[in-house]
């Protein structure tokens, strides 16, 4: 999709949704599947309009009608747009879920609930994924991009709050499968590949991170578990392995 037609659309969805829902949630739907947005949001603001991560979203959606995955890893799963699309259109048989923020649990829930996808075989974990294991500060992102919420190892007293921290490879072990894997952290994308090293290497499919820094780095971390650049949606880029 076009960027001049995402403006457009941005620009025409952000006064008539104030003007229409008050700023008050509203559901629409996406890709088949069905959310809770309030155009206060960016990220939901986008939702509405249908273009929020339109390129990605119809990519990912291809990819896993061919692979056929045998599990969806959603590492910052946020309210849930990838989660709630491929399981609503029967693109994943199973998924894990990482978001360690309270608010957008919440919301993921909410989303689920409306999807009808409460009794699908998804499990929501409470935790973050890194490098090492530990408890670290979430410090919440602002009401106006709730997936601004990042995990920080010193935090300014009062701001944020606990959570548990894990390394993906202590957590599960999956060994030949096909994988569809998502990673949207704030600035700790490196520290959760250094934490599911393992398994990359003993898996194939597909992986998208938001890579905001050290592309470079990322490109090479992927390549070493066998991983080859496949797409590049910036800051979105997606890996492949056969």
């Amino acid at each position: 999709m076009s960027r001049w037609r995402n403006k457009i659309r941005r620009r025409f969805y952000s006064p008539y949704n104030k003007f229409v829902h008050r700023g008050r949630y509203f559901i629409c739907g996406y890709f088949g599947a069905e959310f809770l947005v309030r155009s206060v949001n960016v990220g939901e603001l986008e939702i509405s309009a249908k273009i929020a991560e339109h390129d990605e979203l119809k990519s990912f959606i291809r990819s896993a009608a061919a692979i056929k995955p045998d599990l969806f890893i959603n590492i910052g799963a946020n309210l849930g747009l990838y989660t709630c699309i491929l399981m609503k259109n029967r693109l994943v048989p199973r998924a894990i879920l990482f978001e360690p923020d309270r608010r957008n649990r919440v919301h993921l829930g909410a989303n689920l609930l409306i999807n009808g996808l409460l009794d699908a075989d998804l499990q929501i974990h409470p935790i973050a994924l890194g490098a090492e294991p530990g408890r670290f500060r979430l410090v919440p992102g602002p009401e106006r991009d709730i997936g601004l919420s990042q995990i920080v190892e010193v935090a300014a007293e009062g701001q944020g709050y606990d959570v548990e921290v894990v390394r993906f490879d202590d957590f599960v072990a999956l060994t030949g499968r096909t994988l569809a894997i998502k990673i949207d952290v704030e600035r700790y994308k490196r520290k959760v590949l250094a934490g599911m090293v393992r398994t990359l290497r003993d898996n194939r499919g597909i992986v998208q991170i938001e890579v905001l820094e050290a592309r470079e780095e990322t490109v090479a971390l992927m390549s070493v578990a066998g991983f080859k650049l496949a797409q590049d949606f910036g800051p979105n880029l997606v890996f492949r392995k056969d």
